[in-house]
């Protein structure tokens, strides 16, 4: 890995030297999928799954909050029509009330915080355990009703994992521990013949499966869809033979947004052109498969020396290559270009077997030095300057790295 500096570096820099690097399998982001939690294996991956999902979600959840609260609230006319205008009745509608206003609370948080996936599921979870912790002390209180309330914790159920959007882990945890101390509670209350006892039990492991499949298989299908959706978008974006970057990054403003946190917090930036030299010789001489061979083999060379998730590396065309290198002054992206350089020109490509290709490279660096109060504010001025370096590079003899620091004013070209 290259020493990428942030000093304040200005001038230009021309060499000719050689030194080899081993090659780097092309990153990929972790889309392997646990199929026990139904979530990414990669924690990043899980969070922009969530992020993406988090607007539907989110929506959908305030519409479940809103129905489980009015719901929670209007079946206290049950207490009533159970236990009669009693101190306990009242109680038990207060405690319903106070379910509604957490799930209330949640809708508020959800509403302030609409970019937290943090936040949604918190307001999901604490409405489910208290929403349940509330019901088993009023099922506790009406133990007459307890075939009724089996039934009504087996619907919760499904709610909790269906129509309540939280992750697949915490519902199952939420839903198999309340029913677990529902069915302590039938066995503790004995106000039911065993046998009946015994298929209420049931009821509830039924109901827990069928939510426990239901419920994963939904989130395997959301998370094998966006799953395709990134392999379409990397198919889309890399370029198949290299596995570079193609010009459609670029085009969705690759460069501008790194331009734009260069200036914003005073950083450098480089950008290197590289070109192949003579490489419709190699063509003509060898064939097309031994260039896309030897395109493949520089692709991954770039690749390989340059820091994945930071640096970028776009096939600009041909055989030309653009990699753009945040907090990367000119003497960092010099040092870079030389290596890369001096590795490409050392090596040769096994075309064929038995025979090998050894071909230079050509590079232009044009870089914003950290905290210029002239640091450009069109990326095209980068691209510019840095092809006219290449040429200059081209003119020189080739298999030579020239650069240039770049302002707003003029470019202060090579000497």
């Amino acid at each position: 890995m290259y020493n990428a500096g942030a000093s304040r570096t200005s001038g230009a820099h021309r060499s000719c030297q050689k030194d080899p690097v081993p090659h780097r399998d092309l990153p990929h982001p972790r889309l392997e999928i646990d199929r026990q939690r139904a979530e990414f294996a990669d924690a990043a991956v899980e969070d922009r799954f969530n992020r993406h999902h988090l607007p539907e979600r989110s929506a959908q959840l305030k519409i479940s909050l809103l129905f489980c609260a009015a719901f929670y609230v209007a079946f206290g006319a049950t207490d009533v029509a159970t236990l009669g205008p009693t101190t306990t009745a009242g109680v038990m509608i207060a405690l319903r009330v106070l379910v509604a206003l957490i799930a209330g609370a949640g809708l508020l948080a959800i509403t302030r915080r609409p970019e937290s996936v943090r936040v949604a599921v918190l307001a999901a979870c604490n409405v489910e355990i208290v929403g349940l912790a509330v019901f088993m002390v009023l099922c506790w209180y009406q133990p007459a009703a307890m075939t009724w309330n089996v039934m009504s914790q087996a619907l919760i159920l499904m709610a909790i994992y269906v129509n309540i959007p939280n992750r697949f882990i915490y519902a199952v945890w939420i839903a198999c521990g309340s029913s677990a101390v529902f069915c302590v509670m039938l066995f503790v209350q004995g106000s039911l013949r065993m046998d009946d006892q015994v298929a209420l039990v049931l009821l509830l492991m039924l109901g827990n499966t069928l939510g426990y499949i239901g419920a994963r298989r939904f989130h395997l299908a959301q998370r094998e869809q966006f799953r395709s959706a990134i392999l379409l978008e990397q198919l889309a974006d890399r370029d198949p033979l290299t596995g570079c970057f193609n010009r459609r990054v670029l085009q969705r403003g690759l460069l501008d947004a790194e331009l734009a946190r260069a200036r914003r917090y005073g950083t450098a930036l480089s950008v290197i052109l590289c070109d192949i030299d003579h490489f419709k010789r190699i063509n003509d001489t060898h064939g097309h498969a031994a260039g896309d061979h030897v395109l493949h083999e520089f692709g991954g060379l770039l690749l390989a020396m340059t820091r994945e998730t930071v640096d970028s590396v776009v096939r600009y065309g041909g055989e030309e290559f653009l990699m753009v290198l945040p907090e990367t002054d000119l003497d960092g992206a010099h040092a870079l270009a030389e290596r890369i350089r001096h590795a490409f020109g050392s090596t040769g490509s096994a075309v064929e077997l038995g025979q090998f290709v050894t071909a230079t490279a050509s590079f232009g660096i044009a870089a914003v030095p950290a905290l210029d109060p002239d640091a450009p504010d069109r990326p095209d001025m980068l691209v510019e300057a840095a092809d006219a370096q290449l040429y200059a590079a081209k003119r020189g003899g080739r298999n030579c790295v020239r650069g240039v620091a770049v302002t707003a004013a003029p470019v202060r070209s090579t000497a």
